[in-house]
């Protein structure tokens, strides 16, 4: 039927590259109501349009309209949902990293405790020693006065003291 259409030159070269690409078994689009002519073997008529094509190109023109707006109002409705679900996915995810610095800090908090414990058990510790090491001193040192103390008297009672031999060799 192509071959009798060129010949006759009722179709579009663009029209026949395109009957040519599609095979015969392919669905003819209602929407295209000149494939459907030609699918007829009715060549349409470019220039004119009857009742019927009237009320085709303002049905067309209701139904594209619609289909935009609706195309419109599906893709604000995903845009909006998308937004919505990259803020609570955004909310959740800050809600888990806030659970986990909470969980970190309060880990730094245990181990600060601990540190402080154990610095301070080696600080009283210290003291500890540094006041048993000073005790001791004393004593020694007392111990020492005593035994200095008493050498002397013992010394004197004795008379063997230095100051007594000389002033008596006098």
């Amino acid at each position: 039927m192509a071959f009798w259409n060129k010949i006759f030159k009722k179709e579009s070269a663009v029209a026949e590259a395109d009957k040519e690409e599609s095979s015969p078994s392919d669905a003819i689009s209602p929407a295209d109501p000149e494939a459907a002519a030609l699918a007829d073997g009715v060549a349409a008529k470019p220039g004119k349009k009857g009742i019927f094509g009237k009320f085709e190109s303002k049905v067309r023109r209701k139904v594209d309209s619609y289909v935009d707006s609706k195309a419109d109002s599906l893709l604000d409705d995903a845009t909006r949902r998308a937004e919505q679900f990259r803020q609570e996915t955004l909310n959740e995810v800050q809600a888990h990293a806030m659970a986990l610095l909470d969980l970190t800090e309060q880990r730094i908090d245990e181990k600060l405790v601990e540190v402080e414990d154990m610095l301070e058990k080696r600080l009283r510790a210290e003291l500890k020693m540094r006041l048993r090491a000073m005790f001791w001193t004393l004593v020694f040192v007392l111990v020492m006065a005593g035994v200095s103390f008493a050498y002397v008297y013992v010394k004197r009672s004795a008379g063997l003291d230095d100051k007594t031999n000389t002033e008596q060799a006098k």
